[in-house]
Formats: C-alpha cells, structure tokens, sequence
C-alpha cells in the first residue's frame, strides 16, 4: 500500500493530479482510494474559521481531529482490499495546518492528541507539492479579481497572486524535513508537470523498477548562519546502524530519524547498488519495538553512523545536507532526482567535488572507516 499526500499553494494542478492519477493506476490495475480535504469539508458546513466563534487555532483543532478520523477511516477501509495493489491519495495532509497557525502552535494541536511532527510527516509516503501557477506560470492563475467583471476567473478563489505565493511558500517549509518531499514547478507547460508527477508515483510503486536516482557532493560545511540563509530549513538527528548482509549484493540498514522535540520515526531499508546514481531501494516504516529487535542483527564490524540532517529547498528542488560528528570540516549534500540527467540548480556553499559514484562516501563505507577522504 502507498500513501501520498497532495498539497501545494492555490490552482497548483492538485485537482486535476489527483483525477490523472485515479485513472493512470486504475488502468495500470491499481485499486485508488481519494481522502477528500478536511478543511473545505468543515467550511462547506458552515464552520467558519477567524470567526468570533471559531477562531483560527479553534478551527485547526477541528481540522486535526477530522483529518485524523478520516485517516483512521480509510485505514480501515484498506483491510478490504489487496494491499499489494492499493494507493491511498490524500488531497492534504495534516501538516498543512501549520502554515495557517504556525508550528509552534501546531504542535500543541499534535500534542494534544499525542503527536509529534515526524509522527505526523510518517502517516505519509510521500509528499507531492505542487507549485502554484502564480509561480511562473502567471497567466494561467484563475482567481476571482475584483478589479475585473469577467475574465474567466475561478470565483471560489480569493487569493490574489502575491497571497498565492505566500500561501505555497508557507505550505511547503510546513513539509520540509519529510523524507520524501517531490517538488512540481512550472518549468514545464501544464501537461509536463502532470507527467512529472505521475512518473513519480510509478516510480515509487516499481513501475518498472523502483530506483532511487541520487547525486551527491562532497561540501565545505557551512556555518549555522549560512545554512539558514538557504531559506526554509528542517533540521533532524539520524542515527544509522548496518546489519548484518543475508545477501552481498544487499546493504540493509535500520534507521532512526527525527529530535527529541519533534519526535522520532523509524525504517528499514534495503539497497542494491544498479549503475551511475542509480540504487534499487526498498523501505518501510518499522515500530519501535521492530527497530529494536533488529538492531540485534547490527554488522559489528561497522560503526553506527550519526548525522544532523537539515533539509531545505532550492529553486524548486528539495536538498539534504549531512553533518558527521567525525568532520569539523566537510558534510555531504544530496538530492534524490527522477532522471539521472535531470538539471540540478546547486545551492551556494562551497562544492569540493562530486562525489556520486565514490564508493568512498557511501554510508556504508563511512561505517567502516568514519572519516572523509578530501
């Protein structure tokens, strides 16, 4: 079963994504079942949000406990079905709510029900945001225009562009930190950007084969300062542990990611190595209790990786810099890509070389030697 959430800011495409994804699986035999958004539900019965009654922390407090039952719901309603061919499509997920309280308050709302960020970033697969055309696309924002009797403009939606952007930045830095955050600009015309997204759901349910396509460079670590001056910025403590090889072709690893403030999640991951940037990759969330009886499997010749992971987004793509407590000097910075030659807009920091197909930056090899070679 996969699980995808879809948000974005203002006539981003989700709408029309989600259609073009029902009828893409459906004929590919998948079963998709669609979780409609919470919020418009509530506002459709007159709940109001910034009301005298119901304020806006009000109404999110609401929205979490709608999303969540309905989540809960559709849990259910997947025991009926073969899992091995069913996507759940979340028209928004729950971590929207923060760009309209902000995080801190958020949290309490999570709190409240007994969770945290990365517990809340882990009830999804993946997240596919989907950039407002008022980003780059401009004249093709619909929107109702006072300023305009008519234009064709879409009369349910109030934002103008600038509160457009607003919006989409404010709900994308909301998902930053997830693991598998996709980002779809308007690079492409309209029909590019439908196809992006549904190669991207085929690629992460193996249609053909599921490959994670990955480049990677070795940096001058940036200080604090200069990190956050890359924009939106999540920051989390992963602490990795290699397992023993039932095949040598396999690495397998379990992984433990998220703060003590946020919470923390854990994986299981297998990876088999395919060509230039590209892995065959399969992972899973585990419980607890799973992460600790499998951490009895631990490779003993390979020491636990730590890292401090920040996440942050650049031009429209979505880079994970590493930061090892053995390096006063280098980290690593990665970004996951559809196509191994898909156009990378690098981040300013200092790049000393990439690194991609160096054996020697591995992770795995990392575990044995605990050190850069520069």
């Amino acid at each position: 079963m996969l699980k995808i959430c879809l948000t974005g800011g203002p006539c981003g495409g989700k709408s029309t994504a989600l259609s073009i994804l029902t009828q893409v699986l459906s004929t590919r035999g998948y079963k998709v079942l669609v979780c409609s958004e919470s919020p418009t539900e509530l506002i459709l019965g007159e709940v109001i949000p910034g009301t005298k009654e119901v304020s806006m922390y009000k109404f999110q407090e609401f929205n979490l406990i709608k999303q969540l039952a309905k989540e809960s719901l559709f849990d259910l309603i997947s025991e009926c079905y073969n899992k091995d061919k069913l996507v759940i499509l979340y028209d928004r997920g729950i971590c929207d709510q923060i760009a309209y309280v902000g995080k801190v308050k958020f949290e309490e709302i999570l709190a409240s029900k007994g969770l945290t960020i990365q517990e809340a970033y882990s009830h999804y697969d993946g997240v596919f945001h989907l950039v407002t055309a008022a980003k780059g696309a401009e004249k093709y924002y619909q929107w109702n225009d006072p300023s305009k009797e008519d234009s064709g403009n879409n009369a349910a939606r109030s934002e103008s562009p600038e509160k457009a952007r607003q919006m989409d930045d404010e709900t994308l830095a909301a998902w930053i930190g997830h693991p598998h955050l996709r980002v779809f600009d308007n690079s492409t015309d309209f029909e590019g950007k439908m196809k992006r997204v549904v190669d991207e759901i085929l690629s992460m349910l193996g249609i053909p084969e599921s490959f994670e396509i990955e480049r990677k460079f070795l940096i001058r670590k940036p200080s604090l300062e200069k990190i956050n001056s890359l924009g939106y910025v999540s920051k989390a403590d992963i602490v990795q542990t290699y397992l023993v090889r039932e095949d040598p072709k396999i690495e397998r690893r379990v992984r433990q990611r998220g703060t003590i403030e946020d919470g923390y999640t854990f994986y299981y991951t297998e990876k088999e190595k395919k060509g230039h940037a590209m892995r065959v990759e399969r992972e899973r969330k585990i419980s607890r209790e799973e992460y600790i009886a499998l951490l009895s499997q631990a490779d003993t010749d390979l020491h636990q990786i730590r890292k401090t992971r920040y996440c942050f987004v650049h031009n429209n793509q979505y880079f994970e810099m590493d930061f090892y407590p053995f390096s006063d000097e280098y980290a690593i910075l990665e970004i996951e890509l559809n196509k191994v030659d898909s156009k990378i807009d690098l981040p300013n920091v200092e790049i000393v070389k990439e690194v991609t197909d160096d054996d020697n930056y591995s992770n795995s090899s990392l575990a044995k030697t605990a050190s850069f070679v520069a």
